[in-house]
């Protein structure tokens, strides 16, 4: 059985940016390239799904929540909360065992470029 690869999108040498994502509407991000950290934020669908939860609740969310939101398991949603907050679009707080990661609405990718959630 052969693995399945994802395409990577190709880097503009010239501009050091990404295309906007199929799935990011026009209407939405009228940008045509994203710089890489924000692509990183929505450059993946189930990742910018992760944003778009976030986005939706002011007081943020546990890991358990957002894999119950979402059809994703638990290692997945980890994974994807570990890129976000590598580019500061997510920010975690410790309350007991419990670990509550909220969208940081001021990160360079919601401010600046307009990343919609």
């Amino acid at each position: 059985m052969k693995k399945k690869t994802q395409k990577k999108p190709i880097l503009s040498k010239s501009q050091k940016t990404y295309p906007r994502p199929s799935w990011v509407p026009d209407s939405i991000l009228s940008e045509k390239e994203l710089c890489p950290d924000c692509f990183k934020v929505v450059g993946e669908r189930s990742r910018y799904n992760v944003v778009c939860i976030l986005g939706k609740e002011k007081d943020g969310l546990t890991v358990t929540e957002i894999t119950k939101k979402l059809s994703l398991t638990q290692p997945t949603i980890s994974h994807h909360l570990n890129a976000l907050q590598s580019v500061d679009a997510v920010t975690v707080t410790k309350n007991g065992t419990e670990r509550i990661f909220k969208l940081n609405r001021e990160a360079h990718c919601f401010e600046e470029c307009k990343i919609p959630y």
